[in-house]
């Protein structure tokens, strides 16, 4: 299956400018141009990024994980004072 750059911005969880600078690296597997239509395979859902070897590791397709734990209400006011 194929996108198009917003879809796959969207699916990645970065903006279409951000994903338009990866495409003109080269960063996007399988990915080419139509016209001015960039056409993005998907693989198992997603577009597949390249790492380079510098720099921080990539933000995008990492989920948060919920807190393990929670504040007890009745308690809160005697901790404030």
């Amino acid at each position: 299956m194929f996108i198009g750059t917003t879809e796959a911005a969207e699916r990645l969880g970065i903006s279409a400018a951000r994903l338009r600078v990866l495409l003109k690296e080269r960063r996007v597997e399988g990915a080419y141009k139509i016209g001015k239509t960039w056409v993005i395979p998907l693989y198992n859902g997603f577009p597949v990024i390249t790492r380079r070897k510098r720099g921080p590791k990539p933000k995008w397709k990492t989920k948060q994980v919920p807190a393990k734990s929670q504040i007890d209400c009745d308690i809160l006011p005697t901790l404030i004072q």
